[in-house]
């Protein structure tokens, strides 16, 4: 008997056997097609729901290490009133659960890193928060822009306490040849002091130089937060240093510009 004939067959027992005999039989027969087409159908809802309600970003902040996931949903409402970012057409996205140590490189130190090289790459991140460390760390990768391109010069001067910097020397050996003959050889000359600086850091994380008094070029890359009342609100960077930077490829740079004033407040 073929499958056709089969199923013909069973129709007739079931004439006039009531819903739950045909339901029984359905459920026999048509179980697991049934599950597969509800899966399929679900994820092919959650797609186009994702792809349809998702907006271009209107502005993209990290702000790694902050001890304090739970503030994203206030910073965000908050950043977008004081910007006036039409809600309605961009995300406002101020990432604060993303967390890096320095000296475990796991799973997950390693996802945050490409997923902020990713972003950088992509053009999406427009500034970079982090603890004093890990804000070193990328400042000297050349992620960071020098905020004299931004900011004006007096604007620069009523902050000039709060800037950090990065020594322009230290960025371009980085870029040498010298260097990465070191890392093929392990060879650096002991004199030149940002060798030196190089090796320390790869060997122990000893953090390179950021006093501008010590340096041969200093660039103003960053500005130190810990007065903000905004971070102190919520309880972002409790106990340690947080230090904000303009990523070097922003494409937002008026709103970059705003969200580190509205972190100074």
């Amino acid at each position: 008997m073929s499958v056709h004939e089969e199923i013909r067959e069973q129709q007739k027992k079931l004439k006039g056997q009531g819903f739950k005999a045909h339901w029984d039989y359905f459920w026999e027969y048509y179980k697991i097609h049934t599950l597969i087409a509800v899966c399929v159908i679900i994820f092919v809802v959650t797609l186009l729901h994702d792809v349809l309600g998702s907006k271009p970003y209107g502005f993209y902040a990290v702000m790694l290490n902050s001890g304090a996931s739970q503030a994203q949903d206030y910073l965000e409402k908050e950043f977008i009133e004081y910007s006036g970012i039409d809600s309605e057409q961009y995300d406002c996205y101020i990432d604060t659960s993303a967390s890096y140590n320095l000296k475990v490189i796991d799973d997950l130190t390693i996802a945050t890193s490409q997923k902020i090289m990713a972003n950088i790459a992509a053009k999406d991140l427009d500034v970079l928060v982090a603890d004093s460390d890990l804000f070193t760390h990328y400042s000297n990768q050349e992620t960071l822009s020098d905020l004299r391109e931004y900011f004006t010069e007096a604007e620069l001067k009523e902050i000039e306490d709060k800037l950090v910097y990065v020594d322009q020397e230290y960025l371009d050996y980085l870029s040498s040849d010298a260097y990465q003959n070191y890392i093929s050889t392990g060879e650096f000359d002991a004199s030149n002091k940002y060798a030196v600086m190089a090796d320390n850091y790869n060997k122990d994380f000893t953090m390179p130089e950021t006093d501008p008094a010590k340096m041969q070029a200093p660039v103003p890359v960053g500005i130190d937060l810990s007065d903000s009342k905004v971070l102190e609100t919520y309880g972002v960077y409790h106990g340690s240093t947080p230090i904000a930077g303009i990523v070097i490829n922003t494409t937002r740079p008026d709103y970059a510009v705003m969200f580190l004033k509205y972190l100074m407040q």
